[in-house]
């Protein structure tokens, strides 16, 4: 058998997407002369929405899988890379809302599950995964345990050491009240409320603001200062500084945008009709900040992500409405000069999105956007991240064949 090598030239999209299947997405980013970035639209589950969605690698072969809480028929379930397969863990007894995180909350090298549940009553749970003695695809094996009452609907879920025990704790929001469930020993828990706050309706972020190793809180124009060690389980310890203004209705974000070594805070309206901005401290985090616009006046921006979505070194910033708004977009904009000075912005969807993903499914290298509408709204879906397309339109390629 000889083989003979022949010259085609085939039309990029279609090479494309074979390339993708035969290599597994791996190590295809080119550079193009528009800079765009090819996404595929995959549904995940055509009967699916939630306000709760996820991403971690709960069974652990290495790849992220996707999470998903909801209303009841909406129950809490995992998809499982590649093919999605769902399991579900738990039916709620009112609603998983509006927020949740996964990680190791009882500190068994495993991923578990935070959500919260309706308005009333014990109403902040954890699912323990059942590895690493059992087996997550029985969902009758995910434990449900008690943290402790919000006093409202859940609207935020922050996980992490607040106070630097090792023992992860959650941070959660109210309608009108802030606090932290310190996890004093193992599965044992504390509240502590934040009082004094104008808060708004919704919204909050985390991240280590002003990058001293302890993790702080980002509110309605403000951030916390957490004062590390057993000293944060005293709310009166963490310093309160001002940001700048953001809507009554928020999301926020703590990152590095334009690359200057300290963090920054973007906001957006989740429910109502602001600005994207970014606020960048002037000096000391501690100090005033400086604010500069993304794009103005987006409705209903419910999604607030950032990552190096065309994988050219810098943080974009990725942006999606709730499908109430008139628009319901699904949008990237580039960073274009690496300082977070000039955006172009794509769309990619007007399929609308509520509390999206933005996360690195398949371990091929680029960012991919999760999610769906918020609950009674599916279905979940998946835009895959196909590399920049390459520059020409038309890309010679040598096949070989036998004969």
């Amino acid at each position: 058998m000889r083989q003979i090598g022949r010259t085609m030239r085939v039309g990029v999209l279609t090479l494309w997407m074979l390339l993708m299947v035969g290599q597994g997405h791996a190590g295809c980013h080119h550079t193009s002369s528009s800079g765009e970035v090819a996404f595929s639209q995959r549904t995940i589950d055509s009967q699916m929405a939630g306000d709760c969605k996820m991403v971690g690698d709960v069974d652990g072969d290495g790849f992220l899988d996707l999470v998903v809480g909801g209303m009841p028929g909406e129950n809490l379930r995992w998809y499982r890379y590649p093919n999605w397969s769902k399991t579900q863990i738990a039916v709620p007894t009112t609603e998983f809302t509006t927020d949740g995180e996964v990680g190791d909350v009882d500190g068994d090298n495993d991923l578990d599950i935070v959500v919260p549940d309706g308005p009333a009553g014990i109403n902040l749970k954890w699912f323990e995964n059942p590895r690493p003695g059992g087996s997550p695809f029985t969902g009758a094996a995910w434990k449900k345990h008690d943290v402790g009452s919000i006093g409202d609907w859940g609207k935020d879920v922050e996980l992490a050491d607040f106070d630097g025990d090792g023992r992860l704790d959650i941070a959660t929001r109210g309608a009108t009240s802030v606090m932290i469930f310190f996890q004093t020993s193992p599965g044992t828990w504390s509240k502590k409320g934040f009082d004094g706050l104008s808060i708004g309706e919704e919204g909050m972020g985390s991240g280590d603001v002003d990058r001293d190793g302890d993790v702080d809180l980002v509110l309605r124009g403000v951030w916390l200062r957490n004062p590390g060690g057993t000293s944060a389980r005293t709310p009166s310890n963490w310093n309160r500084y001002t940001i700048g203004s953001a809507d009554s209705t928020f999301k926020a974000l703590v990152v590095d945008l334009n690359r200057d070594g300290k963090m920054d805070v973007l906001f957006s309206s989740s429910e109502g009709t602001a600005d994207v901005t970014w606020w960048t401290p002037s000096g000391s985090p501690t100090g005033p900040w400086t604010s500069r616009t993304i794009v103005s006046s987006v409705d209903k921006c419910h999604t607030l992500q950032a990552a190096d979505v065309d994988n050219d070194g810098d943080t974009d910033v990725v942006i999606a409405q709730m499908h109430t708004s008139a628009k319901r977009e699904v949008m990237i904009y580039y960073n274009l000069d690496g300082k977070a000075t000039s955006w172009r912005k794509r769309v990619v969807a007007t399929t609308g999105l509520h509390n999206g993903v933005v996360a690195d499914i398949g371990n091929d290298g680029d960012y991919d956007i999760f999610g769906s509408n918020w609950t009674g709204n599916p279905p979940v879906r998946l835009w895959e991240n196909l590399g920049s397309l390459p520059p020409q339109g038309w890309l010679p390629v040598t096949l070989k064949s036998k004969r």
